[in-house]
């Protein structure tokens, strides 16, 4: 089978590993990275280029075209290629608005009646002020920018001063259109988790598909302290998640939006990553992102024990049948390292030592490499250890070893991933119980 896989990312580098593991896959990529040019061709496009990327399997005619990324998807690639006749996991720009605009997935889960934060819209200042100075919900309080600001468009404002400064910032400009409107949300507080599900629906067909929850870790020092980032670890699956849980994640979240797209006439062929809050409500929605998460999709590439290829392929064609997938028993955890600097600033062209085997995978995110064939930082979050055991406490110790062989001067990684999740469940605390 010829993949195209768009992206160039941790993430991409995962997806690419386990397309690959059955060793029947011809995988090129675009851009990709030097990681993934060692597993096969890298094409000249940016990962929105949709003219570009549209003209190329127009003429080479892939099997299938795997998106990472939301960007691509919110700017249509997906519908370009399907009107080429190609095949491809990843959801219309109509479903990716999902995540192209904050202020469209709460009227979708308003209107279908999905537990969130409640929230308000505003697309113009006055009222937006109005608004905050008449908050009923108290403060802190949570500001959107509406469409995407690569990750930065989420502000938890302390008091009301920082919430004016903060909106006065979005409508101005900061994100450009992206933060012209802005969503105002009551925040919730809980304990929170990361769920994919394959979703393939259409008007005359729903099924879908639920992954291993998992949980990230988005402050950079350890004990959540510090500014957020794309994602400094995760494991799954949660140790402290009961059958129950799990069943009601699906009845009061999943279900409900697989129902509203399919009455809404919103097609989907890709995954759906919702962010959840649970809280002392229950769980309630915080988000929707329409691709795998980063670093979560290391650590369920490990856990998925499937033919990813052609479960990828039964989304995409519209025949997804099986509503359980199968899976590796035990755990599985990823543990960033990040640059020197990062978030704010991360310092490129450092040189890696990277012993391998080292008792984890190691997972590319923002690697380039020099002539010598020396490995250099070249991102903000540069590498993920994925180690995998019959629990929680084994795979920890696994990643730690695994640190022992890789690093560089200036490397940031945080030792406590799943360290809070293990205590809770080891106190025999569930979800539902405070997570101190």
């Amino acid at each position: 089978m010829k993949i195209l896989l768009i992206g160039s990312g941790g993430r991409e580098h995962a997806l690419a590993l386990k397309l690959q593991a059955g060793g029947q896959v011809q995988l090129c990529s675009a851009p990709g990275s030097a990681a993934l040019a060692g597993l096969g061709p890298c094409l000249p496009f940016k990962a929105d280029d949709v003219a570009g990327i549209r003209g190329w399997c127009a003429a080479n005619r892939p099997d299938l075209v795997v998106v990472g990324p939301e960007a691509p998807l919110v700017a249509g690639l997906a519908d370009a290629l399907r009107a080429e006749g190609i095949r491809v996991f990843g959801h219309d720009a109509a479903t990716a608005r999902l995540e192209g605009s904050k202020a469209f997935a709460k009227e979708f889960m308003f209107r279908h009646g999905i537990p969130c934060a409640a929230s308000a819209t505003f697309s113009e200042l006055a009222p937006a002020e109005a608004a905050i100075r008449d908050w009923a919900h108290g403060f802190p309080i949570v500001l959107k920018a509406d469409g995407l600001a690569a990750g930065k468009g989420v502000v938890l404002a302390a008091d009301q001063e920082e919430a004016l400064a903060t909106l006065r910032a979005f409508m101005g400009g900061q994100f450009g259109d992206a933060s012209r409107t802005v969503v105002l949300e009551e925040p919730l507080t809980g304990m929170e988790l990361s769920l994919h599900v394959l979703a393939d629906v259409d008007t005359d067909h729903a099924a879908f598909a639920v992954l291993p929850p998992c949980q990230d870790h988005k402050r950079i020092f350890e004990g959540d302290r510090g500014p957020n980032t794309g994602g400094m670890g995760a494991f799954g699956p949660l140790p402290f998640l009961r059958e129950a849980d799990l069943r009601r994640l699906t009845e009061e979240l999943v279900a409900p939006t697989i129902r509203g797209l399919r009455q809404d006439g919103l097609a989907a062929r890709g995954v759906l990553f919702l962010g959840v809050m649970w809280t002392a409500r229950g769980p309630l929605l915080l988000e929707y992102n329409v691709r795998f998460g980063d670093p979560e999709t290391q650590v369920l590439m490990e856990l998925l024990d499937e033919d990813l290829p052609g479960l990828l392929l039964e989304v995409a064609e519209g025949r997804l049948q099986r509503t359980a997938l199968a899976l590796r028993p035990g755990c599985a955890i990823a543990v960033v390292l990040a640059a020197e600097g990062y978030p704010e600033s991360a310092k490129k062209g450092v040189a890696i030592e990277l012993a391998e085997p080292c008792g984890a995978t190691v997972i590319h995110a923002g690697t380039r490499r020099r002539e010598d064939g020396a490995w250099l930082t070249d991102g903000g979050r540069v590498l993920a250890l994925v180690a995998t055991a019959a629990d929680l406490a084994q795979a920890r110790e696994r990643a730690e070893s695994a640190l022992l062989r890789v690093g560089w001067p200036g490397m940031q990684v945080r030792h406590d991933i799943g360290l809070r999740a293990l205590n809770h469940a080891r106190a025999g605390r569930g979800v539902n119980d405070p997570f101190a």
